[in-house]
């Protein structure tokens, strides 16, 4: 398990492949910062329309980028014209980085291995190629905010299996949602910061 709030990793309690909805557990406390670790599994969503899906995804990744931009010191963000890698963050004028965030309804240790479409790390490395600028996917679980900070060069593990949001079904099959598999204890790192974080469940 890794913890949530100092990153650091315990081998001592696995996490778990898959945490199936009302096996949401404790797994134990940081040796280190004696944090809470939890096991909380995705939670269902309410149904909405799929242009409220959409809109309310995009109102709250907006606010989630001005706490991340506010984090890290620097001035604004803004939209690219990218689909897959979509803000460009500013510090004293000049483009400072690009970034990707994606909010998750699942606690950090509740699927060993995280996922998102794969399109994300090929942009992403395509814009570092071009930009010579470094590139962050920022994942905020429910209970902390991790980063991932792409090479240029790695080759990343691909799924195997298609997959495609509840709102975007017809792009099941399309390339872009073939998913990049990254595993939560060697591939991210954990942000000190704890805006909109939970410590307990």
């Amino acid at each position: 398990m890794i913890c949530p709030k100092c990153g650091s990793v315990d081998k001592s309690i696995p996490t778990p492949g898959l945490t199936k909805r009302g096996q949401g557990r404790k797994l134990g406390k940081c040796k280190e910062c004696s944090a809470s670790i939890w096991a909380m599994p995705t939670t269902k969503l309410s149904e909405h329309s799929q242009l409220e899906t959409v809109e309310q995804g995009e109102e709250r990744e907006e606010l989630l980028a001005g706490l991340y931009v506010k984090h890290v010191g620097a001035d604004e963000h803004g939209k690219t014209n990218e689909i897959d890698i979509d803000r460009v963050i500013y510090k004293d004028g000049e483009k400072h980085c690009y970034l990707e965030i994606k909010e998750r309804s699942n606690s950090l240790n509740a699927y060993k291995m995280t996922q998102f479409p794969y399109a994300k790390i090929e942009t992403g490395q395509r814009l570092m190629d071009e930009e010579n600028l470094p590139v962050y996917i920022v994942l905020k679980f429910t209970d902390c905010w991790a980063r991932l900070t792409i090479n240029a060069t790695r080759e990343y593990e691909k799924g195997s299996q298609p997959f495609a949001p509840r709102y975007r079904q017809y792009q099941q099959f399309r390339q872009r949602q073939v998913p990049v598999k990254l595993d939560v204890e060697k591939d991210l790192e954990i942000l000190k910061l704890r805006d909109l974080c939970l410590d307990e469940y």
